[in-house]
Order: structure tokens, then C-alpha cells, then sequence
């Protein structure tokens, strides 16, 4: 009965070391990480553009795969909505915030990223208008491609995608040369 006891004693203080073990160590951790991963997604030079492959699209008319592109792009934080031109393949993105609480060069680089990113997985996306309060910025594909080649959808590779998007972003220079 004492042998029996005594395993009983070490099982429950196994499971309780188990227990404190992921409730304090483990799961802390990966929230962490999670919380880490998810602010990447909200910045051009750390998104992850795999995240966004699954909503490739032929048609911007999609409005529900168009939504959700642009919630898992750069500035997804930011309370938007969207108008949709089918006739013209064209969108506009209104944002619930102005520039200067977001912060200007942040939201240069992000426009640029969105745009490129929404054409490459958008086949028809023609143009795409940002409208802040107070202040709009314009984006057409032709401009795009002449920028980043044709068809955008060829930079969609995550290499491909770092090199030629991601890093020439960095530059005050290369994101300045769209807002002229």
C-alpha cells in the first residue's frame, strides 16, 4: 500500500510540474511569439507575403477575398473600407485615420507594398486609391510594373518578393519617387 501511495504522490507532482511548466513557460512564450509574428504583418519591411497567397484572384470584383487580401496586408490594424469599380477594375480603400497619427513614412512604404501586393494577387486590379482623412494617394498598374516588372504576380515569391519589394523600401529615395 506505501508503494502505491507513494507513486500516486510522484504522478500528481509530475502533473502538477507539467502544468506550472505550460502555464507559465510554454504558453507565455508562444503568445509572445504569436503577438511578435502578428505585429510583423502590420509593417511592409517585415510582412510576410505568404500570407497572402491564398487570396490570389482573377477578378477584383471579389469583394470578400478583396477584404480579407487587404486584412492580412500592411496597415490591417487601421479601421478600413473599400469601393469596388468592377467597369474600371479599380479600388478605393478609405482609412478611419489620418497619416499623421500612423506616422508618414510608414504609411509610404505601405502603400507601395499594398499596391504591389493587391495587383500581383489581383489579376485585373487596374488602380487602387488610399483615402485618409484629409490626404489621398493613387496607384495604377502600369506604373507598377514599369517600377517592379511585368506581371507583377511573378514577384510573389518569398525571395523574389524580399529582394525586389521589401528591400528597395527601405529607401527614402525609391518610396519618394511615388509621391512626387
Amino acid at each position: 500500500m506505501r508503494k502505491k501511495n507513494i507513486l500516486i504522490v510522484c504522478l500528481f507532482a509530475a502533473a502538477a510540474l507539467l502544468f506550472c511548466g505550460l502555464r507559465f513557460l510554454a504558453i507565455p512564450r508562444l503568445n509572445a511569439r504569436e503577438a511578435e509574428a502578428a505585429q510583423n504583418q502590420t509593417d511592409a519591411l517585415t510582412h510576410d507575403v505568404r500570407s497572402i497567397e491564398a487570396f490570389k484572384n482573377p477578378y477584383v470584383g471579389n469583394a470578400s477575398n478583396t477584404g480579407n487580401l487587404f486584412a492580412a496586408l500592411p496597415l490591417n490594424d487601421i479601421p478600413m473600407k473599400f469601393e469596388i469599380d468592377s467597369e474600371a477594375c479599380t479600388l478605393t480603400v478609405h482609412y478611419w485615420d489620418t497619416v499623421a497619427n500612423i506616422g508618414e513614412e510608414k504609411v509610404r512604404r505601405a502603400l507601395i507594398y499594398n499596391s504591389v501586393a493587391a495587383m500581383a494577387a489581383i489579376d485585373n486590379l487596374a488602380g487602387i486609391t488610399y483615402d485618409f482623412s484629409g490626404e489621398s494617394d493613387s496607384f495604377d498598374r502600369r506604373r507598377l510594373e514599369a517600377v517592379f516588372g511585368s506581371p507583377l504576380s511573378a514577384l510573389l515569391e518569398p525571395e523574389k518578393w524580399s529582394k525586389e519589394v521589401q528591400d528597395p523600401l527601405k529607401s527614402a529615395d525609391f518610396v519618394g519617387q511615388f509621391f512626387d
